[in-house]
């Protein structure tokens, strides 16, 4: 296989990581996640159960939800607000089934999702929680997945917001107040858009649900997954874009790839039906997505292309390098430029308002799902760190998961976050926030925070730091949980879906991750050009492909060296072949 480009990176700038592991435990870990994961059950909208509610006069919140006479009420509150935006419930609870379904054995039982045992023990830590037999995570997706299949109505109408923004944001309240407030503070009944020219929101619903009806041991319940996966990816079909929400999502911020919603939609489908129908509709609109145009930005709601990339390697062959230096190359690109001295992705700036904890966050979890596919262990270290920071094992011991002190780390502790201060007294202010109840303390939401500041700001308005969502904590639950699923699984439980045979890749070009007599060429480079040199003078030809995998040049030679002045700058892939032989190198043109 090719020589790591992530550890090779890191050694050309002087950054090759020691073999010194983080200093947080499993059990560290374990806590984390328990608590990263719990943290979605205080989004929960409708009926609940809501944890963070038990105890308050109002437990449930926005029950009369309808559309056109339809029940479409449930699903994640967005933020430490009620509004509920389809574009980052869609993003997350994506992120979230796929990584229960890669890295099952890394998520426990540790508590009832229905939270009677919190309740009958009236302790909300750890140990007061009791096992189930169902996996926390998986009955936190089911509570979000039974929402998408309301809001799947048909090919015509799907829910992408419940609503607005501007009146939600008036009171400082409990969902279940709010509910009660006028509408114009943002109580029943609410705006609802379910008929938008948005594919993004509904393929990315349709995704999460074809990964529940294969990951959900209850026979009846994958079926209504899966008819609500074919609902709403017929929705998708019809549209384009992303919906706009009154300046809160702006549909710019997609910077016009929306495509990555159908694409992963597809693509979920095919791995749970098995039709190939599905494949050509992902191969569709894989070929729309422009893989160059955000090779520069993060892993975010807003853009999801590093994800399609993985996918599309490893379930289609979709690279046409034919091999793993696309993905590895394309991630890379996307992550050693935010590489500090100590190999945590931070470089970039971090200050407030800039959310930069999605990057260490979505980092590792991106390479932990390209881990998992290529088989490949040699980014474990580099993963562990980068949640390990997030969680206080840095140089000031910041946290930035709310109740999380482990390994005597400082946790934020006011989140910009309505039910955690479980006021329902519609006349107080946002800063005239005390504590919170102290079952509420360990939310488990990380917060946008900022790398340029040693200590937590103590302002509960200041969301631009303080500020925690469902998109933050879904790539960082799914790090914990490759993490855990290497270094202390949960092999079986009573309620775990048979795993089914190990999808292989299509055996077409080049073995994925063969790499064959490697020394059979090199390259030198000069200030302007490049050299490709032969062993054994055989015809070879040359192939230079820009990060995403796009090929820019292609070139033969009888065999003698091959002298080649790169057309374009940036970071390239160049891919050299004859009948018996592949290398690939990486060259920056500047």
């Amino acid at each position: 296989m090719l020589k790591k480009t992530f550890l090779a990176g890191l050694a050309v700038f002087g950054l090759a990581f020691t073999d010194a592991q983080a200093a947080l435990s499993d059990d560290d870990y374990i806590e984390a996640a328990w608590m990263t994961t719990r943290f979605f059950g205080a989004q929960r909208s409708g009926q609940g159960p809501n944890w963070v509610l038990d105890g308050t006069n109002n437990p449930t919140s926005f029950t009369n939800e309808k559309y056109n006479g339809k029940d479409v009420s449930g699903g994640w509150f967005d933020c430490g607000d009620h509004v509920m935006y389809g574009q980052t419930q869609g993003y997350s609870s994506y992120v979230l089934a796929l990584s229960f379904a890669e890295f099952t054995k890394g998520y426990y039982d540790l508590y009832t999702g229905d939270y009677t045992d919190y309740k009958a023990s009236k302790d909300y830590t750890r140990k007061g929680g009791k096992p189930n037999d169902v996996r926390d995570l998986l009955e936190e997706l089911r509570y979000e997945a039974d929402f998408w299949v309301k809001a799947a109505i048909d090919e015509n109408n799907f829910v992408t917001v419940k609503g607005n923004g501007n009146q939600d944001h008036n009171k400082w309240v409990t969902a279940g107040v709010m509910t009660k407030l006028g509408t114009g503070d943002g109580g029943e009944p609410r705006e609802i858009k379910g008929n938008a020219d948005d594919a993004y929101t509904p393929g990315m619903a349709a995704a999460m649900l074809a990964v529940m009806a294969r990951i959900d041991p209850d026979e009846s319940a994958r079926e209504k997954y899966l008819k609500a996966a074919k609902t709403a990816f017929a929705y998708a079909k019809k549209h384009k874009g992303v919906t706009n929400s009154q300046g809160f999502y702006e549909s710019s911020w997609w910077n016009g790839i929306w495509e990555d919603g159908p694409f992963l939609a597809a693509t979920e489908l095919y791995r749970t039906t098995k039709d190939e129908s599905y494949k050509s509709e992902a191969q569709k609109y894989w070929d729309k997505i422009d893989f160059d145009k955000n090779s520069f930005t993060r892993f975010s709601y807003s853009d999801a292309s590093p994800l399609s990339y993985i996918l599309g390697e490893f379930i289609f062959g979709f690279n046409p390098l034919g091999d793993y230096a696309g993905v590895q190359n394309y991630l890379d690109k996307m992550y050693l430029d935010q590489v500090d001295s100590k190999g945590i992705y931070n470089k970039e700036t971090g200050g407030a308002g800039k959310f930069p904890t999605r990057t260490p966050a979505g980092g590792a979890f991106l390479y932990s799902l390209y881990s998992k596919f290529a088989k490949d262990n040699s980014y474990d270290e580099a993963i562990e760190k980068n949640v390990a920071y997030l969680l206080g094992d840095n140089s000031n011991k910041k946290s930035y998961v709310v109740g999380f002190t482990r390994n005597g780390a400082n946790a934020p502790t006011h989140p910009h976050h309505r039910g955690y201060y479980g006021n329902e007294d519609a006349g107080r202010d946002v800063n005239s926030m005390g504590g919170a109840p102290e079952k509420n303390k360990l939310l488990g939401g990380m917060i946008a925070g900022d790398f340029t500041s040693g200590s937590h700001s103590n302002s509960t308005a200041q969301w631009q730091v303080n500020e925690v969502c469902l998109d933050l904590n879904a790539p960082l639950v799914g790090a914990l949980g490759y993490i855990l699923s290497k270094k202390a699984p949960v092999e079986k439980i009573a309620s775990d879906v048979e795993e089914p045979e190990e999808e292989k890749k299509p055996e077409e070009g080049i073995v994925a991750g063969r790499i064959l007599n490697t020394n059979t060429f090199s390259l030198v480079r000069s200030t302007s050009s490049i050299t490709i040199n032969s062993a054994n003078n055989a015809p070879f030809a040359v192939q230079v492909f820009g990060v995403s995998g796009k090929l820019e040049q292609e070139l033969i030679s009888d065999g003698h060296s091959l002298n080649i002045s790169i057309q374009n700058k940036g970071l390239k892939i160049i891919k050299v072949s004859s009948k018996n032989a592949t290398k690939t190198f990486k060259v920056n043109n500047y």
